[in-house]
């Protein structure tokens, strides 16, 4: 995309032009004249590959050496004579670069606002008046520019394999009736993998690692250095169980975000937003807000800031409110935990119909909001879709670990916190006295308080009640609360006291109140930077405790 270039070139900032994807470029049939597309941008110009690393070395070392001498490159495109005039007076007396005297003769409001000298005005009144519609005058002339760029330095030597293979593709995946169903078949099928047989066999795996193997050998080296009785019981009964309560869930975690990586770099995801537009319109959204609820499936917090990339401050807002309905990959390992307990033969499909009740949730609540708090006109919607690819390893590997990092720094450090604070208000009393029974002690007298405004939903406890408190910290800390609450010491032994005090209508009652109740600490905090709204964040904390209450009763 050159325009930005164009822009770029009039900020008279030092640069570099990276012309990626080369390989990929002459391997559907076309071609870059180099030399000849530098010449005319005035800019040197580099042609790589990152994902082969082809280049890269040469790039970096190149952009080093013109940022320390600071070059200066010609701006490419020149207006008409009268229009570059005033440019010029503009820059003079302003004392800005060639970009913002042009958004100065384009009447940009936020720079207008800023003028220092009558003079400035003068030009910009005496422009205005030959060309009315300044803005467009400007754009033509680089699109222009660019047309000419193009037709000069680009050739065709072949046919386009890619794009012909991506028209076949998206006959298919976009089509108005298989679409959507596609879309969910594709979606069941990875729940399927990660929560049946196969992801459950790793996370069994992972579970006799650390809560059985390791806990011993911690066990038997605190018993041989003689630790006091409190102080083994808080590291193996707090710390090992509460935290490999959760990390025992990791491989499946690690194994839903590979799928949705794959699915990311293949070019996919993109098309779900193109897919979901006609249904976004209906809520007064554009299908552009699809994409950052998408990301809410990864992490609420990437998800709630990514909303800043929509133009429309109506459209961020709304989609902000939407997001938290969207189930994050913390809460995965409570729907694992609790779907094994009560559903082991449908695991798959209870964990796709929280996802889906998740997203249906969120439709009807901006249906809701965009006729009553959020009033106004569904903006137009304009999507690249990128070529469909075959992701390499390389970055699929690194897209599923930086997606499951997050988890895993959370895993030592707020969730070890959070099962020490449990450990220790369980096993003390209100005098802070060491109680063997849990009712009697802090967490027991906070739950049996909070426990009879749950019962209507089908989970009046008072452990359920501490869970959910928890999991204001991170929704993982759920599954370390529990186990540390029924004082067990493995994932299936979790499983096992589950099933003792849940029916399986309780226990899908008690997921759906996690799916919709509000989201961790770190997202409410986003949230609230992003809306810059104190009532809008009271509105939208107060909104998901209403929807998981009366969807759970």
């Amino acid at each position: 995309n050159l325009y930005l270039t164009t822009q770029l070139a009039e900020m008279e900032t030092p640069m570099v032009i990276a012309l990626n994807m080369m390989d990929a470029l002459e391997s559907n049939g076309c071609s870059i004249d180099v030399d000849e597309l530098q010449n005319r941008l005035g800019i040197r110009v580099m042609p790589i590959s990152a994902s082969k690393g082809r280049g890269v070395q040469d790039l970096v070392t190149e952009a080093l050496n013109i940022a320390s001498k600071h070059i200066v490159h010609p701006h490419p495109v020149h207006y008409k004579n009268k229009i570059e005039d005033a440019i010029e007076k503009i820059r003079v007396s302003e004392e800005v670069p060639r970009l913002c005297a042009v958004k100065l003769i384009e009447n940009d409001e936020r720079l207008t606002k800023d003028i220092k000298s009558n003079e400035t005005r003068e030009t910009m009144e005496a422009v205005s008046e030959e060309f009315p519609d300044m803005e467009t005058v400007i754009a033509s002339k680089r699109y222009s520019f660019i047309k000419k760029t193009v037709n000069a330095c680009v050739k065709r030597t072949g046919p386009n394999r890619q794009a012909q293979r991506t028209h076949k593709i998206d006959s298919v995946v976009c089509h108005p009736l298989f679409a959507i169903p596609l879309f969910l078949l594709i979606i069941f099928a990875i729940f399927e993998i990660t929560f049946g047989p196969f992801g459950s066999m790793l996370s069994d795996w992972v579970d006799w690692l650390f809560n059985d193997k390791f806990a011993s050998i911690v066990e038997s080296g605190l018993n041989a250095m003689g630790v006091h009785d409190f102080v083994k019981r808080l590291v193996v009964e707090g710390v090992i169980s509460g935290v490999g309560g959760v990390v025992t869930f990791f491989p499946q975690i690690m194994l839903l975000f590979l799928f949705l990586s794959f699915l990311e770099d293949s070019g996919y995801m993109a098309r779900t937003a193109f897919i979901m537009d006609k249904f976004f319109i209906k809520l007064g959204l554009s299908g552009k807000s699809f994409v950052p609820m998408i990301m809410g499936f990864g992490c609420s917090v990437p998800a709630i800031m990514s909303v800043r990339t929509l133009e429309n401050e109506r459209d961020r807002k709304l989609t902000l409110m939407l997001i938290p309905f969207m189930s994050c990959g913390a809460k995965m390992p409570v729907y694992a935990v609790i779907t094994a307990a009560l559903f082991p033969n449908n695991a798959g499909i209870v964990t796709f119909c929280l996802y889906l009740i998740g997203i249906l949730l969120g439709i009807i609540s901006g249906i809701i909001l965009s006729k009553t708090v959020f009033k106004g006109e569904t903006p137009p919607f304009v999507l690249e879709l990128p070529p469909y690819r075959m992701p390499t390893l390389k970055s699929t590997f690194r897209h599923m670990w930086d997606k499951a990092k997050d988890f895993a720094v959370r895993a030592g450090t707020v969730i070890l916190l959070a099962s020490v604070v449990i450990w220790l208000l369980q096993n003390l009393d209100l005098r802070l006295h060491m109680t063997s029974d849990p009712q009697t002690s802090i967490l027991g007298h906070i739950g049996t308080i909070i426990a009879p405004v749950l019962a209507p939903c089908g989970f009046g406890k008072w452990q359920a009640a501490v869970s959910l408190i928890s999991g204001f910290a991170a929704k993982e800390a759920i599954v370390s609360s529990m186990t540390i609450l029924y004082g067990v010491s493995n994932s299936s032994a979790l499983a096992g006291a589950i099933a003792q005090n849940f029916t399986p209508l309780q226990g899908f009652s008690f997921l759906i109140f996690i799916l919709l109740y509000v989201p961790c600490i770190a997202a409410v905090s986003a949230l609230k930077n992003e809306l810059n709204s104190k009532k809008l964040t009271a509105l939208s904390i107060c909104w998901q405790i209403g929807a998981a209450w009366i969807m759970s009763m």
